[in-house]
């Protein structure tokens, strides 16, 4: 991974106010987050992560001075978890505002894949250039940020058609023209947050606990390791201390989908692999999986790859035993 979204990382390396922060190690780089600065007390962050969660070392929380985050999730899945142990998600296309001091230290990613944008905003580094934006807009950015926030910190919009308006094109835009372009779609971001504010157009969003979430976890990485045991959820939640319907609800808020989903998607993952490394028989590779049925492996397959196994193992491997 060079690239954040088709940019050149040479040419970014040559832009002014901008950092480029990997993780992993010399073959591997499992994350890239791009800063750039584009007023005083302003930075836009791209974040491209394959990874479960990161220290938030690339940006210095400042003591006793107010700090705001703002993220969009363009891809993949973002937990938001304040100081009191709560946690809330967001997926693709959603949108949320936060106050710094009431977010962790961490940033997670229940299914270690996320891309989105990231603004950070110092208010007490703001130079005139932005309080002259501001007077021009008639927006006082700082209180906007404190209304919406409100008192609990955090203020999530879901995916819509305005909010996709605005960062779409934020993603592909050339990077010789990146620095003005942000700034622009600064001012456009905080004119479409004065309309919502206006509105009180805030949405309902549920919170779960640290000891669901992390139980929550513990029961994916159990799927994923025991896949081919089909246990059902009642077998799960008494497995896991934890009651059926707080294990189903809590499942699906942070990970996007229902365990069932989760089983299902991780048997034909290791499908994909059988049937493009080895010549078993398609029949053997099912039961292998966890499906007595080949036809509703085989159905299932077809389901979510749009092919048959056998037609599967032809393109991906050539001609095999079937």
């Amino acid at each position: 991974m060079n690239h954040l979204y088709g940019r050149s990382k040479k040419k970014m390396e040559g832009i002014a106010n901008c950092q480029i922060y990997e993780y992993g190690d010399s073959k591997n780089v499992d994350a890239i987050i791009i800063t750039y600065g584009i007023f005083s007390g302003v930075k836009v962050l791209f974040n491209d992560i394959h990874l479960s969660s990161i220290k938030r070392g690339y940006i210095e929380k400042v003591e006793g001075q107010r700090c705001f985050e703002i993220n969009h999730c363009r891809e993949g899945r973002f937990e938001c978890v304040l100081k009191d142990g709560t946690a809330t998600y967001m997926q693709a296309g959603d949108f949320s505002i936060s106050l710094v001091h009431n977010s962790s230290n961490h940033s997670f990613f229940p299914i270690g894949h996320y891309h989105g944008l990231t603004i950070w905003i110092e208010p007490n580094a703001f130079d005139d250039e932005l309080l002259l934006c501001g007077k021009m807009l008639g927006i006082d950015f700082e209180k906007l940020l404190i209304r919406i926030s409100k008192e609990e910190g955090l203020f999530i919009k879901r995916a819509s058609k305005q909010l996709e308006h605005i960062f779409s094109e934020i993603y592909t835009v050339p990077s010789d023209i990146l620095i003005p372009y942000l700034k622009v779609k600064f001012q456009e971001l905080f004119i479409y947050l004065s309309m919502v504010e206006d509105q009180s157009c805030y949405e309902e969003r549920q919170y779960i606990s640290k000891s669901n979430a992390d139980i929550v976890r513990k029961i994916h990485a159990f799927i994923n390791n025991e896949y081919k045991k089909n246990l059902t959820y009642d077998e799960l939640s008494q497995m896991f201390s934890i009651k059926m319907s707080t294990m189903k609800q809590c499942y699906k808020n942070v990970f996007g989908e229902s365990i069932h989903d989760t089983y299902r998607k991780k048997k034909l993952e290791e499908a994909c692999k059988l049937l493009r490394s080895t010549d078993k028989l398609i029949t053997e590779i099912a039961l292998e999986i966890g499906y007595a049925d080949h036809s509703k492996f085989s159905n299932a397959f077809k389901k979510m790859y749009n092919l048959r196994p056998s037609e599967y193992r032809r393109i991906t491997n050539g001609a095999h035993i079937v």
